[in-house]
């Protein structure tokens, strides 16, 4: 490219997706592996393998669906993966609400201990924050959407 040559918007757009939703996975990894490194824990003591599985899964399935949004945005056409990951997409939102609502929620009814006030209040922290994080690559969907549909082929509008 010259000098003289303006970018392309295509490419620009899809610059600015892959950088956003790369961010937005990187943060979202956060509660997930504070989750995870929780329920290790926890195994020692009794815990079962329902929080640590569920927070490599949702990771697993929150990155799959962050990299579909980013090869549709550079128009990739659809493949086997990425309809297993739209179908994924389901597990992130569900892990979250459970370790909200199961977790920390219902753990304020179950006694007063300091130990399971602390756990409750930590298991609603995570789980708002690991839900927030989602509904940020939601968001990244939703404007890649809207900024790559009026660009053809030459990058002006449709």
């Amino acid at each position: 490219m010259s000098a003289n040559t303006p970018p392309d918007p295509r490419e620009a757009v899809n610059a600015a997706i892959q950088n956003l939703m790369a961010s937005r996975l990187g943060r979202g990894f956060v509660p997930l592996g504070l989750l995870f490194a929780w329920g290790v824990g926890s195994m020692f003591f009794g815990g079962g393998v329902m929080l640590p599985g569920g927070a490599v899964g949702a990771a697993a399935a929150m990155l799959a669906y962050g990299l579909r949004i980013v090869q549709r945005a550079f128009g990739r056409p659809d493949r086997l993966w990425m309809t297993l990951a739209s179908v994924g997409s389901v597990i992130p939102p569900l892990f979250s609400v459970y370790v909200l609502g199961w977790l920390g929620l219902r753990g304020f009814t179950m006694g007063f201990g300091l130990s399971t006030f602390a756990s409750a209040t930590l298991s609603t922290a995570l789980g708002v924050w690991s839900l927030q994080s989602w509904m940020k690559v939601v968001e990244i969907e939703r404007l890649a959407r809207i900024m790559t549909l009026n660009l053809d082929g030459e990058g002006g509008p449709a």
